[in-house]
């Protein structure tokens, strides 16, 4: 899995530039020069986003377990940085949350079962979202091929997310770890099958409080919806103001790309593309949505630079204590 990430990561970035040098490059750079120090507005912009999905986060605990506000805040700020700038695919990040928060004094049974539901509320909330841009677009009277498109995306992954919730109800856990320690003859196998019912418990007690996993699929809708403002700002600062109903569609479908695409770490050339082809469709120039593309990855690196090196510290300080 970590060859085929890396391998995914340089065909993105070589997309990325093939994209850059096809279009007007030029046009492309006189864009991001035009933006300024205004490019240091778009975390401010992020930040709406970010909040709604920390707490969105904090809500699929059991009750009593979760980590304090700030320290859940810190462990998605981390776990999303080495999602964005390592080449670990979109699981790599949820490990960095699990871990992190655990070292505020959370169960590791607490803490994976958060993530596990919490990846699944995500996705579910990137269905609807996908179905509000197919909406938008069908609106604005987009292409047939791209909604059709969109929507056998999202008919397949509502059918993966529902095998997933199934997989997770049965306790696929306990499962996985009672066939790994009989294909491997583990000498501790008890212990690993207990850790992993013990999981499979809290899981299980999650999904009988429906209410916390609504009210976080509703706060994550409410987060991807937050996510337009950055592409709003990053156009005007470009002196090309967009419509919102053009920043939804964008964002939308472009997210629903990527998760189904989730190999590529950070959507490298998927977002790009996407973009693209979303902004052929609704009207708007190459350079003008590569331009925009290309300034929400400064905005994940001087988002994410930081957290990489927090998330360093907080692994460095954790192992110099065990030695």
């Amino acid at each position: 899995m970590r060859k085929l990430t890396v391998l995914a990561l340089f065909l993105g970035l070589a997309a990325v530039a093939a994209m850059v040098a096809r279009q007007d490059a030029a046009g492309v750079a006189a864009a991001l020069v035009a933006m300024g120090a205004g490019i240091l507005l778009l975390p401010l912009a992020y930040a709406p986003h970010f909040l709604l999905a920390g707490v969105s986060w904090r809500l699929l605990f059991r009750r009593g377990r979760a980590a304090g506000f700030w320290a859940t805040m810190g462990a998605l700020w981390m776990g999303l940085s080495v999602e964005t700038l390592l080449p670990v695919a979109s699981i790599g990040g949820e490990v960095v949350k699990a871990r992190v928060v655990m070292r505020s004094g959370v169960s590791g049974a607490d803490a994976t079962a958060s993530v596990v539901v919490d990846k699944t509320v995500q996705a579910v909330s990137l269905i609807l979202w996908g179905l509000v841009g197919v909406a938008a677009l069908a609106w604005v009277g987009g292409g047939r091929a791209v909604m059709n498109t969109a929507l056998s995306g999202i008919a397949l992954l509502t059918a993966g997310v529902a095998g997933f919730i199934v997989v997770q109800r049965v306790g696929m856990f306990g499962i996985l770890a009672r066939v790994v320690g009989k294909a491997t003859a583990l000498a501790d196998r008890p212990r690993l099958a207990g850790s992993a019912d013990g999981l499979d418990a809290a899981i299980g007690a999650l999904y009988r409080r429906p209410g916390p996993i609504v009210a976080a699929g509703i706060l994550r809708l409410a987060a991807s919806v937050a996510l337009t403002a950055e592409i709003l700002l990053a156009a005007y600062l470009m002196g090309h103001p967009l419509r919102p109903w053009d920043a939804l569609i964008l964002q939308s479908l472009t997210s629903l790309l990527r998760g189904a695409t989730f190999v590529v770490p950070n959507g490298w050339g998927v977002q790009e593309g996407g973009y693209l082809v979303l902004g052929g469709v609704i009207g708007l120039s190459p350079e003008l949505m590569l331009a925009v593309s290309l300034a929400t990855r400064a905005r994940d690196l001087l988002v994410s630079a930081p957290g990489l090196l927090a998330w360093q510290l907080v692994e460095g300080r954790s192992l110099w204590r065990r030695r």
